[in-house]
């Protein structure tokens, strides 16, 4: 029996056709414009946004059936007071889960000094980066006390 080999849809077949017109080769920018570079990232951004339309509607049916699926399994768990289900495909649990909201946070920062001793390691305060910010420049461009700061430079590429 011959090696198996993988196959492609058609449409998927030529995953470099987006490079046709384009005469540098990927990594050698030196002769390329600023132009070509940007309209490569339009063409290659609209292909990847097509390709994504074309997955989202293949796997949308896909996605339901597994909503059934899970919905059925924990009904039938609930119907038998059970947490879980092994079987030899593998096992179902149903899984108990919290999250916290700070509904009122002078209350919670209060809270936090009284009791540091006890819970001080598990409580988690935070502040936002338009506060650090009017602090800074209150205050010469110096940090909060207790606070860090990282930058990172990120290139957006719009439309014209």
């Amino acid at each position: 029996m011959p090696p198996r080999t993988k196959r492609q849809p058609a449409e998927l077949a030529k995953p470099d056709e987006y490079l046709v017109g384009i005469t540098a080769k990927i990594g050698d920018n030196s002769t390329v414009t600023d132009n070509d570079l940007i309209a490569e990232n339009h063409k290659i951004d609209d292909l990847r946004k097509t390709g994504k339309l074309k997955f989202d509607e293949w796997e949308r049916p896909h996605i339901a059936r597994l909503k059934a699926i899970e919905d059925e399994l924990f009904k039938r768990l609930s119907d038998r007071g059970a947490d879980s289900t092994k079987t030899d495909a593998g096992t179902a649990y149903i899984s108990n889960l919290a999250s916290v909201k700070i509904e009122d946070g002078e209350k919670l920062f209060d809270f936090a000094a009284d009791h540091w001793e006890i819970y001080g390691d598990e409580i988690k305060l935070s502040i936002g980066i338009k506060a650090v910010r009017s602090y800074m420049d209150e205050h010469d461009g110096q940090l909060p006390p207790g606070v860090s700061l990282s930058k990172y430079s990120r290139l957006n590429i719009n439309r014209s």
